[in-house]
């Protein structure tokens, strides 16, 4: 077990890039059984950070992530919650199953169910005095049935996550700079335009947004329209 712990460390620090580091992390922990994981900031100097702002990756489904941010579920997340108050590890069963859960929370529960994604586990990852960072991490294929002692693992692997990637990120500014046309084109993937769309906005061609598209996501390092969107405005690149 500590090997995985080991060759994580020697690998993130042999990484100079954020994204490339974004890509390998998720890469690794989807080898250990998890294809889906979400990454926040919390607080930061001793202050709360919105989701727009504290977002770093999330790789859910886009229809929950949609929900996610349409229903305000960052106010009341009850994994979030529990993340934050336990400090440990924490299973997302576990959670589901409190008895004292609010209609929205159970409907927030609902949703990741629909959208496979209420099979995981949850962490409150601590980094610098004041800051306090949040991981979850799912299996779309396969029941978590880890041990405690697997359960830290993958937290102290989350932990060196975080503290390379804050590393990097003050040091590169947290990603690849955006052209103004890339950066035309995220500011209206954010307002939920579609690919044809954007084409008759900027007046080019399909073939063109798409090469756009592509290039943004490929900087930001991200899969999809929501969390290309997420980043632009973490990375302070457009506005929220």
């Amino acid at each position: 077990m500590r090997s995985n712990i080991d060759a994580f460390i020697e690998a993130t620090l042999r990484i100079n890039d954020a994204i490339e580091l974004k890509r390998y992390f998720e890469d690794f922990i989807g080898k250990l059984g998890f294809d889906v994981v979400a990454y926040h900031v919390l607080v930061q100097g001793f202050k709360s950070v919105p989701l727009s702002k504290g977002f770093r990756i999330s790789t859910f489904p886009e229809d929950y992530v949609r929900y996610y941010i349409d229903h305000k579920c960052f106010e009341y997340d009850p994994i979030m919650e529990e993340a934050r108050k336990y400090g440990g590890p924490i299973l997302l069963s576990d959670v589901a199953k409190k008895p004292n859960l609010t209609d929205k929370q159970k409907a927030l529960f609902q949703k990741a169910r629909e959208n496979n994604v209420a099979n995981g586990a949850a962490f409150s990852i601590y980094g610098r005095p004041g800051e306090i960072s949040y991981f979850c991490v799912c299996s779309t294929q396969q029941p978590v049935e880890f041990s405690r002692a697997q359960l830290l693992e993958l937290q102290a692997i989350c932990q060196q996550m975080h503290l390379r990637f804050s590393e990097l990120t003050r040091v590169d500014g947290g990603g690849r700079k955006l052209s103004k046309r890339e950066t035309e084109v995220l500011e209206l993937i954010a307002q939920g335009k579609s690919n044809n769309v954007i084409g008759d906005i900027l007046g080019v061609s399909p073939n063109t947004v798409d090469t756009l598209v592509r290039r943004c996501f490929d900087k930001l390092g991200v899969t999809s329209r929501v969390e290309a969107a997420l980043a632009g405005v973490a990375m302070g690149i457009i506005l929220p």
